[in-house]
């Protein structure tokens, strides 16, 4: 099931985000960095934040539905429970996230994937993406920006 973040969930997704030590360490951060960062975005305004709850939070994702720049749906963060990876649980996800989440608001997704995170690039070719560009996130960051057209 998908819910929306708001405060309620802060407690549950704060500790979520702390046990993905893959994910930080693919960041750069600790654990608590990788917590608090992504707990603040959460709560900022103008983004959409989602929880993936099966019994037990499974999944977090981050959507600025229309970036001030390109006006396209940016896939902030998207992070799936360790354990589940290469299950085939992400793509699920993603398919439910796309559908009910992304399509209704946009036709032009874009996301950011560190250069050195080849698992997920090959993730998100295979979830239709292709390589548009070279970019540099606010946190500085380089990562490759990564496209989506529905047509």
């Amino acid at each position: 099931m998908i819910h929306v973040y708001d405060a309620t969930w802060r407690d549950k997704v704060a500790a979520f985000l702390l046990q993905q030590s893959a994910f930080a360490s693919l960041n750069g951060q600790t654990p608590e960095a990788f917590r608090d960062e992504n707990l603040t975005d959460f709560e900022a305004e103008g983004t959409v934040s989602l929880v993936f709850e099966e019994r037990d939070v499974i999944a977090v994702v981050d959507l600025l539905k229309k970036h001030p720049i390109d006006g396209s749906l940016w896939l902030g963060l998207f992070v799936v429970e360790e354990r589940f990876h290469g299950t085939g649980v992400a793509q699920r996800l993603y398919e439910q996230l796309e559908q009910e989440y992304m399509c209704p608001f946009q036709t032009v997704f874009r996301l950011g994937v560190l250069p050195h995170n080849k698992r997920a690039r090959r993730f998100w070719e295979r979830q239709g993406y292709v390589y548009e560009k070279d970019s540099v996130t606010a946190r500085g960051d380089r990562v490759h920006v990564l496209k989506k057209v529905i047509s």
